[in-house]
């Protein structure tokens, strides 16, 4: 499949980066499950949440949104039908979604997912606000430096100007999707 719409280097490199931050966890080149429960184990360590009621109810929180996410993604993506998701399969995903952001101007209802249970699994929606140093914790768990994190939220909020609620964590992530720009801050350093 050609990627008509991920046509840029900035972009292309950007995308491949996030893919092996924040999806291949384990780093063996495919997303299986297994990267799921690994980024729920970051989030929240089983050990940690089986200490308690309420944080038991969290974590399998995170892992049913996780699993709904990764059902969806390989519903989407998993062209050979093998239950993993590889790179290229990943790309071709991305090459749509970026289509999907330049026609309609929002993320399709499946992806956005993904960011919602990252946002509610940092237990953030019960402050309605993300501060900046909530915001470099959450995505710094995937590597990403946290200065350049720190970058990208000042220049959404406008300096704090604006709250960095869950709209404008969208607004973030459709940016960072569609920007190919190369050096720009919303890029989050990966497209170097």
């Amino acid at each position: 499949m050609p990627r008509d719409h991920i046509q840029g280097q900035t972009l292309d490199k950007k995308l491949r980066k996030w893919y092996s931050l924040t999806l291949d966890n384990n780093n063996d080149g495919i997303i299986s499950w297994d990267d799921f429960l690994a980024a729920a184990e970051v989030i929240l360590p089983k050990a940690e949440a089986e200490k308690n009621g309420r944080l038991t109810i969290v974590r399998r929180r995170i892992e049913q949104d996780f699993q709904k996410y990764f059902w969806d993604l390989c519903e989407v993506g998993d062209a050979n039908q093998d239950g993993v998701i590889d790179l290229d399969e990943w790309l071709d995903v991305m090459n749509d979604i970026v289509l999907h952001l330049k026609e309609i101007g929002n993320l399709p209802t499946w992806f956005e997912s993904l960011y919602k249970y990252m946002f509610r699994a940092n237990e953030f929606m019960d402050d309605k606000n993300v501060s900046r140093e909530e915001f470099i914790s959450m995505l710094s768990i995937w590597d990403i430096n946290a200065e350049a994190i720190g970058k990208a939220f000042d220049f959404i909020t406008e300096n704090g100007a604006k709250k960095m609620d869950y709209n404008l964590f969208i607004e973030f992530i459709k940016k960072f999707l569609a920007s190919e720009e190369p050096g720009h801050v919303l890029n989050l350093g990966l497209d170097a």
